[in-house]
């Protein structure tokens, strides 16, 4: 046999979920394979039990985990639910309002140094 660099190479260790198994125990298995955006989001607690939430009911509906176009239809199926329920607890924000008037770059520092704004406290910005 000849070797081939083009062809995937097979993970040696396949596991195979057990239906049995809590899909609690599943995602804690499959988070390394998970991509680092969500691996990092999944460190807090409030969204480890939403993602937990969303996939038990993926699972109840028969939607199969392998497949993302199964995935990505329940998804967009349940889009509005999903957004109202996530909603709930985020609390408003709130538009900052500034009084008095807007300094400019050139303008005086309003800090009192003398400086121009943008060679005092605006030199960061």
């Amino acid at each position: 046999m000849i070797w081939n660099p083009f062809k995937r190479k097979e993970k040696e260790t396949v596991s195979h979920p057990d239906k049995n198994e809590p899909i609690e125990q599943r995602i804690e298995r499959e988070i390394d394979a998970l991509p680092a955006i969500l691996k990092g989001k999944l460190k807090d607690p409030e969204v480890k039990k939403r993602f937990v939430e969303i996939a038990k009911r993926m699972e109840r509906d028969g939607v199969d985990f392998k497949s993302i176009r199964q995935m990505k239809k329940w998804m967009k199926a349940h889009e509005s639910e999903l957004r109202a329920e996530g909603m709930a607890d985020v609390p408003k924000v709130e538009t900052v309002v500034h009084e008095g008037p807007r300094v400019g770059r050139n303008d005086p520092c309003p800090c009192g140094s003398g400086k121009k704004y943008k060679k005092c406290c605006g030199a960061d910005k």
